[in-house]
């Protein structure tokens, strides 16, 4: 597929940031500033195959005429080009009327080349309809669950997702991040991506969720990560109804094949409804006497549960390690949790503050121990296998 970048509608010093970050993902891009270029080599741009031909197309929406015109232009070419849109945010309705045309996509501003690809890739396999098709296997939904506040969960299921699209058995799978904490997620912040989901436009009004406005709330990463996370908000958070998580988590299920639930540490009346319909529970926790009791408090509220989880394992961050002996302290987490599974992860504070410092995941880097003591949860996770559930996957 040919992609053109029209220039005309952009100062030259945002076409040439967009430019190189674009290039970097598709190296074959040529810069256009009238449809004409496009237009002239449109039969060999098409194929002979019908093939479409992509514009990315940066816009400014200031003004209803200029959306108007957008939605124009994508109805007058779609039987031989496709646009993408390119701006720093789009009102859901409008985004609705885009797509709807059958000729156009958008992309923000910041996360436009990771967005951009995942577009073209689906497209490439048979129009934008094909991001509606199911997964391979049925879904596994993986919960992590906070023992306290400031144990690191957000961090543990990062690493974790990122782990899983990296390694190399399971890049392939299709893996989707949901942070749940609506109030004060900072998920994309540790990923450095934009969040998108509008968790409140749809918890007082679940049935505007349709396909249309579920990919307008998906960011991608860099690794292939999908990440669902709310934009921080000082507003009480969203009490969700069963028919609206059955909706949210439909659409999901319907697209990932491995869904991990960043849990808030407070419960909600739809916490054990979630963790009902988990195949494994990884409740987190520090390796100190009250945080080991905090852990074991919260085990005793998973198992108590409606349908308690195959797997529940404990995984202790920011774990003092020995050189000799290994991690400490061992003879207090076999007291307090007995025969529970747990998993240690060790502290590294220069890599952690690094990370978190460039959006660049320590799994992504490839250095730091931590990575090598995330690898058996990754692999827990990705080993896990559905069960029949009641939750709102049902």
């Amino acid at each position: 597929m040919q992609v053109f970048l029209f220039s005309a509608s952009i100062d030259s010093a945002r076409l040439n940031d967009l430019e190189h970050r674009i290039r970097a993902k598709i190296p074959d891009v040529q810069i256009v500033s009238r449809m004409e270029e496009v237009t002239k080599v449109l039969p060999k741009a098409a194929g002979s195959d019908g093939e479409l031909a992509c514009i990315l197309f940066p816009v400014v929406l200031n003004a209803p005429a200029s959306f108007d015109r957008m939605v124009s232009i994508a109805t007058e070419y779609r039987d031989s080009l496709f646009f993408i849109f390119i701006s720093d945010d789009i009102p859901a309705s409008d985004y609705k009327r885009l797509v709807q045309t059958g000729g156009a996509d958008w992309a923000s501003t910041r996360g436009a080349p990771e967005e951009i690809a995942d577009i073209l890739a689906r497209i490439g396999k048979g129009g934008a309809d094909s991001a509606e098709s199911p997964p391979t296997t049925e879904p596994v939904m993986i919960a992590f669950v906070p023992s306290a506040g400031g144990v690191g969960n957000s961090t543990l299921a990062i690493e974790t997702g990122i782990q899983l699209k990296t390694a190399k058995r399971t890049r392939s799978r299709r893996v989707c991040l949901l942070d749940l904490d609506f109030q004060n997620s900072h998920i994309c912040d540790y990923l450095d991506i934009e969040p998108r989901m509008q968790i409140h436009e749809v918890a007082a009004n679940p049935e505007r969720l349709d396909a249309q406005l579920f990919d307008l709330f998906v960011s991608h990463h860099s690794s292939g990560l999908d990440v669902l996370a709310a934009p921080r908000s000082r507003d009480n958070s969203p009490d969700l109804d069963p028919k609206t998580l059955e909706i949210l988590f439909g659409m999901i299920a319907a697209r990932y094949d491995l869904i991990l639930l960043d849990l808030p540490v407070p419960w909600f009346n739809w916490t054990r409804q979630l963790l009902s319909a988990a195949e494994v529970v990884l409740v987190s926790g520090l390796n100190t006497i009250p945080g080991l009791r905090h852990v074991a408090e919260s085990l005793t509220a998973v198992r108590a549960v409606e349908r308690v989880p195959a797997k529940i394992a404990v995984v202790l961050n920011r774990c003092e390690y020995r050189l000799v002996g290994g991690f400490a302290r061992r003879h207090h987490v076999k007291n307090l949790l007995g025969t529970e599974e747990v998993f240690f992860v060790r502290d590294d504070v220069e890599n952690a503050v690094q990370s978190v410092n460039t959006g660049i995941p320590m799994a992504a880097q490839g250095q730091g121990k931590v990575s090598k003591d995330i690898a058996p949860i990754a692999l827990l996770a990705s080993e896990a296998k559905p069960v029949p559930s009641t939750g709102p996957r049902s």
